[in-house]
Parts: structure tokens; C-alpha cells; sequence
């Protein structure tokens, strides 16, 4: 097997590469002219790897773990403080299951037409220009939430804006200005309150037949001993319902971008809607950037690409960059609407590495999103009113996304006029 080529990072090249964004991993790897790349930064290094080979070996739990992976900063903001992002084994196992019976058929369903009902309710009344951005912040956060048992009926739109505000600024605090971070760490600790108080609530009144609701399904949560889980910790995973499909906000303006900014692709699907929404919607999330990678520790020697990766090193697996790899994908840089014509339905429900926008993997056994159908269903309820049942006009705008911003999508944030 290879050596591993190693990238010096230099204090002054900082700035370079952060400037690189997304595709900083993949600069890395042309420089060193290898599939795999050591990084070295002050006293730092982490092995890059990417590619369907590499996100074959990165999901396997006999590989790898995800325990003290996660740098503290992601910790605090994005995800939280213990958990399922950061559990392995058995743990993992038995608190992933409690996400994944909430996604049933039936309860997909429920989802699907909960947020057809509030989008279709807020795009009748705008009326002028409006941002495609605000508009699905608001509309993922009240349909996530009476899809989870949470009711907002007593709540303010002031207060529900702020509570999705909260959901937003986690994931954009993330690895951005040490402002930004401390208002996502501030607003993490709100979110997280307001969890607990909802979970609280529902411990001392339980409802009869709301197992399968994820705010009940939560706060009746156990460990492996069989003792209910914490309550801060319970608010952490309930919270790992809502903000990932809060962050989809991103994908709905990044949706805009390709058919708003692009009217052939919007042509297309518009005349071909049945036949291509599914691929088109598979297609988009290969092709824009999103979640940008993830890390974890080797657990043993392992061989990706002919190199050999030493165990316990830091391995930082490149979603961005399988989502674009030449070796497998036919011409990456393209946005090819029919691309997944033939398979679009299996990527996300049998296929376990050809895409991997939101991880790889077995969903239940790996640490695949376990919101990936969530999201699905998402991005058909939007495209279907976005092309079918509402029309729009399109402003001059700047649809600029800046790859060194996460989450990243257009500058303009997506600006429809709307009679």
C-alpha cells in the first residue's frame, strides 16, 4: 500500500483554504495528487478520504466510530451534547430505532400532507415580492412541529418566527464568525429549554395512542437499562427532528436556484412532472452543496484506495466531494435532471452508497440520517407547488451561492413575486 501524501497548511494559507469552502477537501487532494490526503494544521491532522469506496469503508462499524469525533464547536450548536450523531454500537443502535419508527409509511404520509396544507396556505397569501428562504423557514417549522405533537396554537407568530430563527442560527453558527457561533450556542441552549419544558409536559400528561408522535415517542425514550432517557438529553434528540427539517430551508432556496435560475430545467420538469420529480429532486441534492463532511476514528488499519490509513487516526469522509467524484459519476459538474430517471426511488430506500448527500449506508444499523425520507417528501411537496400550483414571476437577483459560507445557498435568498 501507498503512503499517505501530507499537505503542510501553513498559518498564512488559512484564510486560502477556508475561502475554498466546500471544495477545500478537494483542492486538498489535487494538490497532493491522491485520493487520500493527510492535512496537517498546527498540531491537528486529519485524513481525507472520499468516494463510494471510502463511504463504504467509513460506514462500517467494525471500521469505525463517531464517539469524540465531532469537534466541540459542532457539539454545541448543531447537534448537541450526547447525541444520536455521537453514539456507537448498541447505543446507537437502540436510540436510532426510536427515530427511525417514527418514519413509517403512515407517518410519512401525515407529514407529507401537513406540509402540503400550511405551504399551499402561505404561498395564497403572499402577494408581491417575497423570499423563498423566510417563507420555508416558517413553513418547515410549523408543519415539523404539528407533525411531531407540538401544538403552536397558543404561541405568537413572533414566537414561532424566533423559535425557527433558533433552528436556523444552529446550523449557521457552526463554523462561521465567532459571533455567529456564540448566537447559535445561546440559541441551541433556548431551543433546548423550550424542548425540555414540552417534554416535561408530556411525562406528567401522557396521551393514549400518541406512541408513534415523536414529542411522546421522546419523552418516553429509554437507555439501554431501561431507564428514561435524562430530559436534557431527551431535548436534544427531539430537537434532532425539528432542526434538520428547519435546515432544509437551505435545500428549498437551493431548489429555487435550479429551477428559477435555470428555466430550462424548470421547462423540463414542468412539461415531464411525474416522470422526473423524483429525479430531479435526487439529482439536486447530489449537485448542490449541503452537509460538507463528516469525521470519526478508525478503529483498526483500514485501506481505502490502495493507502493505508494507520488505525485511531481522524478521518474526515467528503460528502461534498463523493457527491462530485468523477471516478463513478458521469460528468459531476453537470446538473443532469434525468440522471437518476431509473433509480431515483431506490437511493433513498434500498441504494446505500451511490449518493450520499445526508450519509451512507443501512439506515437503521449506520449513522444515515435517519430524516432522509423527511426530506424527500419535503422537496416533492415544494416542487410540486413551486411548478404546478402556483405561478410566479422572478425578480433580478443575485444567485450567487458563496461555497465558503455553511450553510451555503444564493445570495438573494431565492426572491419570487407573486400576484
Amino acid at each position: 500500500m501507498q503512503e499517505i501524501p501530507v499537505v503542510d497548511i501553513k498559518m498564512t494559507e488559512i484564510k486560502k483554504y477556508y475561502n475554498e469552502g466546500y471544495k477545500m477537501l478537494g483542492t486538498l487532494r489535487e494538490e497532493a495528487q491522491s485520493p487520500v490526503v493527510k492535512a496537517k494544521i498546527f498540531n491537528k491532522e486529519a485524513v481525507i478520504i472520499y468516494g463510494e469506496e471510502a463511504a463504504r469503508r467509513f460506514y462500517d462499524p467494525r471500521n469505525f466510530k463517531r464517539e469524540g469525533a465531532m469537534p466541540k464547536m459542532v457539539q454545541k450548536t448543531l447537534f448537541g451534547k450526547d447525541g444520536v450523531q455521537s453514539l456507537d454500537g448498541a447505543e446507537h443502535h437502540h436510540r436510532k430505532a426510536i427515530f427511525m419508527d417514527l418514519m413509517t409509511p403512515e407517518r410519512m404520509e401525515d407529514y407529507h400532507q401537513i406540509l402540503d396544507r400550511v405551504l399551499a396556505h402561505e404561498l395564497e397569501q403572499q402577494h408581491g415580492t417575497f423570499e423563498l428562504f423566510d417563507l420555508s423557514k416558517k413553513v418547515l417549522f410549523t408543519a415539523i412541529c404539528e407533525w411531531s405533537g407540538i401544538n403552536l396554537a397558543d404561541y405568537s407568530e413572533e414566537e414561532i418566527n424566533q423559535l425557527a430563527d433558533y433552528q436556523i442560527a444552529m446550523i449557521s453558527g457552526t463554523v462561521t464568525s465567532p459571533i455567529d457561533h456564540f448566537k447559535g450556542v445561546e440559541n441551541r441552549k433556548k431551543s433546548e429549554k423550550w424542548a425540555q419544558e414540552l417534554l416535561e409536559e408530556a411525562r406528567e400528561n401522557p396521551v393514549a395512542g400518541k406512541e408513534n408522535i415523536a414529542l411522546y415517542a421522546f419523552a418516553n425514550a429509554t437507555d439501554l437499562k431501561g431507564d428514561l432517557l435524562p430530559l436534557d438529553i431527551a431535548a436534544v434528540e427531539l430537537l434532532n427532528i425539528i432542526r434538520p427539517t428547519v435546515a432544509l430551508t437551505v435545500w428549498v432556496v437551493l431548489m429555487g436556484h435550479a429551477l428559477f435560475s435555470r428555466p430550462d430545467i424548470y421547462q423540463q420538469l414542468k412539461n415531464d412532472f411525474t416522470q422526473l420529480q423524483d429525479p430531479f429532486i435526487q439529482e439536486m441534492r447530489r449537485y448542490y452543496p449541503f452537509f460538507p463532511m463528516l469525521p470519526a476514528f478508525d478503529l483498526q488499519d483500514v485501506e481505502v484506495d490502495g493507502y493505508r490509513i494507520p488505525k485511531d487516526s481522524w478521518v474526515i469522509l467528503d460528502l461534498y466531494g463523493t457527491n462530485h467524484d468523477e471516478r463513478t459519476i458521469e460528468s459531476p459538474e453537470a446538473f443532469l435532471i434525468k440522471r437518476y430517471i431509473d433509480k431515483a426511488k431506490k437511493i433513498s430506500y434500498e441504494e446505500e452508497y451511490e449518493m450520499i448527500a445526508q450519509g451512507g449506508g443501512d439506515f437503521r444499523k449506520m449513522h444515515r440520517c435517519a430524516g432522509e425520507w423527511i426530506t424527500l417528501h419535503s422537496l416533492r411537496v415544494f416542487s410540486d407547488q413551486l411548478v404546478n400550483r402556483f405561478a410566479f414571476s422572478v425578480p433580478e437577483q443575485d444567485w450567487t451561492i458563496p461555497f465558503n459560507q455553511f450553510p451555503t445557498y444564493p445570495n438573494s435568498r431565492g426572491l419570487l413575486y407573486k400576484e
